[in-house]
């Protein structure tokens, strides 16, 4: 007698390609606006579901450095004297670090400077995030490379 391997209802199904997509993450992601300000965007502050809550939070950088490269942020509660009080506008989660981003050198002005966050363990219980800064330098603008308009000039 042969040897027979018999099928399955769930072989005669067609693979989906919908089914095999894994779920991309949301890039947690922000910048500091020209006024100095902090910015967490809605889709970052929704990705961290620990931070719609919070009303304050701790700012830190590492101590050995003085230009500021990285941040670190800990959510606290608003009774902390440490405690840095958060904003909540349309676009998402503002912070006001005018004073401390100047002092570390961090020239939020005439720069735009974005960040990344990633989840870090801080103490029991605790999420922290750490923010690494990059700066986006000014692209000069391309050159219009269109048909002219307008009047032709005159023939000398």
């Amino acid at each position: 007698m042969p040897d027979i391997r018999f099928f399955t209802q769930a072989d005669n199904k067609a693979v989906s390609a919908k089914a095999d997509k894994v779920a991309k993450s949301v890039p947690l992601t922000g910048y500091f606006s020209p006024t100095g300000k902090l910015v967490l965007p809605t889709k970052t502050v929704q990705a961290m579901s620990d931070l719609n809550s919070v009303r304050a939070i701790k700012i830190g950088s590492p101590a050995e450095k003085r230009k500021l490269t990285v941040l670190y942020l800990i959510p606290t509660d608003e009774q902390d004297a440490e405690g840095f009080p958060v904003t909540s506008t349309p676009r998402g989660l503002t912070i006001e670090l005018a004073q401390i981003l100047t002092s570390g050198r961090v020239d939020y002005k005439t720069e735009k400077y974005s960040f990344t966050l990633k989840p870090f363990a801080y103490q029991e219980g605790t999420t922290g995030y750490e923010l690494s800064l990059t700066a986006k330098l000014a692209q000069p603008k391309a050159p219009y490379m269109g048909k002219p308009r307008g009047r032709k000039p005159k023939a000398k």
